[in-house]
C-alpha cells in the first residue's frame, strides 16, 4: 500500500502548505518529501504543485488529483473502520465541523455519552462558521458537520433538519431575566450585541432588525459567542443565540437565556450533514445515528 502513504504526504503537503512543515509531521526529511512528490508528478506527467518562495500550491491537476487522493484516504479509513467494526468498535476516529452554537453543551455531551459506550473512539472537531463548515466536509477534512442556518448546495447530504428557537442572552442581573418570556421590542430597549452575519443567528435576525432600524441600539457586533456572553456581563445588553447554544439556566452562571415571543423571531433550521456519496466509517455512522436521534427529540417545529 505504498501508493496510499503517498497519498497521506501530498495531502499533509497541501494543508501544510510547504514542503518543510508537511516533513516535520510525517517525520521525513524535506528533501525526501521533495522526491516523492516529483516521482508522482513524473508518473502522472504534469505537475501537481507549482513551488513558490514561500511555499506549495496546487496546480489546476494538483486540485484535481487532490480530490481523488482525499477519496481515496476517506474510503481507507471507512475500510479500517469496518474491520474495527467487526471488532466490536473497539477503535475508531469521528471527524466532526460544527457551528459555535454546538460546543457549550450539545457536543460535549454527546460525545461523553458515545465514548462511555465507545472509549476507542477518538474524536476531532473543528468549530468554524456556516460556510467554511461545509466547505471543510467537502474537502473531506470532517464527515459530520453540524451546523446552524446552513448555506446548503448539492454536494451535501442532509440526514436530518430541526428547528431551533433564538433566545435572548442576558446578565442575570438585567430587568428582563425576571420574566420567563421576553419580545424582541422589549429587547430593543436596551444596547444589542448581535452575531455577526457569518453566523447562523446574525443572518436570521438582520432583515428582521432592519425593519426596526430606528429602535435598535446596537453596541457590537462579533462573530464569538464567547466575545458576546462577555459584553453582556454589563447588566444592561442583550445578546442572541439558539436555544441548543444558551447557557443552561439550571446552573449557577452570570449569563442566562430567556424565550423570545415566537410571533416575533422564527426558528432557525439546524441540520446534521454529510457529503454527499461518501460512505461514512462505522464510528462515524453511528455517532450520525446518536446525534439525529438525540436532535429529532429537540425539534422544535410547529
Amino acid at each position: 500500500m505504498k501508493h496510499l502513504r503517498l497519498f497521506e504526504y501530498i495531502d499533509a503537503v497541501v494543508r501544510a502548505g510547504s514542503i518543510r512543515r508537511a516533513s516535520e509531521t510525517l517525520f521525513i526529511t524535506p528533501s525526501a518529501l521533495d522526491r516523492r512528490i516529483q516521482q508522482v508528478e513524473e508518473e502522472l506527467g504534469t505537475q501537481i504543485f507549482e513551488r513558490h518562495a514561500k511555499g506549495m500550491r496546487l496546480t489546476s491537476a494538483g486540485e484535481i488529483f487532490l480530490d481523488y487522493v482525499r477519496r481515496h484516504l476517506a474510503d481507507l479509513d471507512r475500510v479500517r473502520s469496518e474491520i474495527e467494526g467487526l471488532k466490536g468498535l473497539r477503535k475508531g476516529h469521528v471527524s466532526i465541523v460544527a457551528s459555535q452554537a454546538m460546543a457549550l453543551k450539545f457536543l460535549p455531551e454527546q460525545i461523553r455519552l458515545f465514548r462511555e459506550r465507545h472509549p476507542g473512539v477518538s474524536f476531532s472537531v473543528r468549530i468554524a462558521d456556516r460556510g467554511e463548515a461545509l466547505k471543510a466536509l467537502m474537502a473531506f477534512e470532517a464527515e459530520l458537520a453540524v451546523v446552524v442556518f446552513p448555506k446548503m448546495n448539492s454536494d451535501v447530504l442532509q440526514l436530518i433538519m430541526v428547528a431551533q428557537p433564538v433566545v435572548a442572552l442576558m446578565s442575570m442581573h438585567h430587568p428582563l431575566a425576571e420574566q420567563t418570556t421576553v419580545r424582541l421590542s422589549e429587547c430593543l430597549n436596551y444596547p444589542l450585541v448581535l452575531p455577526d452575519a457569518s453566523l447562523g443567528v446574525g443572518e436570521l435576525l438582520h432583515p428582521i432588525l432592519v425593519r426596526r432600524t430606528s429602535k435598535a441600539q446596537i453596541s457590537a457586533e462579533t462573530n464569538s459567542f464567547e466575545l458576546m456572553r462577555g459584553l453582556l456581563q454589563d447588566n444592561r445588553s442583550v445578546g442572541f443565540q439558539v436555544a441548543i447554544g444558551a447557557p443552561d439556566n439550571l446552573q449557577q452562571g452570570t449569563i442566562v437565556s430567556r424565550s423570545i415571543d415566537p410571533r416575533d423571531v422564527p426558528t432557525a433550521p439546524l441540520i446534521c450533514a454529510q457529503l454527499r456519496g461518501r460512505t461514512l466509517p462505522v464510528a462515524a455512522a453511528r455517532f450520525a445515528d446518536q446525534l439525529t436521534q438525540q436532535l429529532d427529540k429537540m425539534d422544535m417545529s410547529p
